[in-house]
């Protein structure tokens, strides 16, 4: 299975991991690597199999709750549970205190809980997309978590928030999902600059080997190293594209 992705995109390049790790966690064993403008995932299922449709099915179909002992209403870890085996726990935007990071990007009236439920029900069919063109379908939404910089926008410009009005903005709601359960394992590095890095592999890795990858410490074949910033849009904040810096070794 191969989707198209822009390497420039951190909210693409994190859905990216979040794809392998579902699929693995589906069918263990399976491995993904970057090549050319596509990230390809390799897995053992049987030739009917619909990898894409399976991850996204079950991530539709799944029940979530939130873990009331850790922090404010807003930022609680989320469950996600499958009764076909898929369990996850997100928690990436909080810190072992259950304080907020700074990958903490909503605002407004917005939880943890109630934008991965928005994501979920707006997930595309992918017998409606094709497979490569996953992250490139859009829909107005009132809720991300603001890892797609292409649903940016600037305050300045609209004069007040749209997310503090609830009102829709262009939204990819693949990227957003999956990138959310790819910075469960895959964390951004952050450098003194408050700029954050990642690195892609080009060699078939699974997700624990991957994770090391993608913090740029693992020699994978071509390693190519990328660096965002968290930019500011009036009370929210968004990942913003990222610029090449060299590889990694």
């Amino acid at each position: 299975m191969s989707v198209k992705v822009d390497m420039t995109n951190p909210g693409q390049f994190f859905a990216c991991c979040g794809l392998l790790e579902l699929v693995h966690r589906l069918w263990p064993g399976a491995e993904g690597w970057f090549g050319g403008d596509e990230f390809h995932i390799s897995a053992h299922v049987g030739p009917e199999t619909d990898i894409l449709q399976a991850c996204l099915t079950r991530l539709r179909e799944s029940t979530l709750s939130t873990d009331d002992s850790r922090g404010e209403r807003a930022i609680r870890p989320v469950r996600i549970s499958h009764p076909d085996g898929l369990n996850l726990t997100l928690d990436w935007w909080i810190d072992r205190a259950a304080n907020k990071t700074a990958l903490k990007l909503w605002a407004g009236q917005q939880t943890s809980l109630g934008i991965i439920r928005t994501l979920c029900r707006a997930l595309p069919n992918s017998h409606n997309v094709p497979v490569g063109e996953l992250f490139d379908a859009g829909q107005p939404l009132t809720g991300r978590f603001g890892v797609d910089p292409r649903t940016a926008w600037n305050a300045l410009d609209v004069g007040f928030s749209p997310n503090e009005q609830q009102m829709e903005v262009s939204t990819y709601p693949a990227v957003e999902l999956l990138a959310a359960v790819g910075l469960q394992g895959f964390c951004p590095q952050e450098d003194d600059e408050g700029g954050w890095h990642y690195a892609i592999w080009s060699l078939p890795l699974p997700p624990l080997v991957a994770r090391a990858a993608c913090a740029g410490v693992l020699p994978a074949g071509e390693v190519y190293r990328y660096r965002f910033e968290v930019a500011t849009r009036g009370s929210y904040k968004g990942f913003d594209f990222a610029t090449a810096i060299g590889d990694a070794r």
